[in-house]
């Protein structure tokens, strides 16, 4: 997350996206981490933290949801660096008055669970009972939502070339652009 991206850390290019199109920006960070130094545009970002370390993405999620004050969330992880706001934006535009689903992007991998639109209260009380049973995947959290899904002739007007799917999960991959 900290790891330098195009001179920055890495999650300093989700969370430009996050605060470019969003009103609250709430970043989860583990129960025992001291929080990111922030650049002074992101002021507005505010920390939540996993109660428990490495119970995986679900905890995390379930963390932030219970600090959103809204309606909907938008989702992200801090590892994915070609996440831009006009794509948020239009998820966020797919998703408003949509009743308890979510809003995904698809692809020719299918439903993806990241980056999500999310109806708060629905996400966060399906989240508590996947946590309670033992499930740890963000995928069963989303998909329980009975998710839209944007196709690529629609997320493709704002990001042609699928940078969001540019996902930073090992060293190599901030050179390679592994998708």
């Amino acid at each position: 997350m900290v790891e330098p991206f195009d001179g920055v850390p890495l999650f300093h290019r989700p969370l430009r996206a996050l605060i470019d199109s969003c009103d609250d920006v709430i970043m989860v960070i583990a129960p025992d981490a001291a929080p990111p130094a922030l650049p002074e545009w992101a002021a507005r970002v505010s920390f939540a933290r996993d109660p428990v370390a490495y119970e995986g993405p679900l905890a995390g999620t379930r963390a932030g949801l219970e600090r959103v004050h809204g309606e909907r969330a938008m989702l992200v992880a801090a590892d994915m660096p070609g996440v831009r706001a006009e794509l948020l934006a239009l998820m966020a535009g797919h998703a408003s008055g949509r009743g308890p689903n979510a809003v995904v992007l698809l692809d020719e991998g299918g439903r993806r669970p990241l980056p999500a639109a999310l109806p708060v209260a629905p996400a966060l009380a399906l989240a508590r009972r996947l946590l309670e049973s033992g499930e740890r995947r963000l995928r069963a959290l989303v998909e329980g939502l009975d998710p839209e899904g944007l196709p690529e002739g629609v997320w493709a007007r704002v990001d042609p070339q699928g940078e969001w799917r540019r996902d930073v999960d090992l060293p190599e991959d901030l050179s390679t652009g592994r998708r």
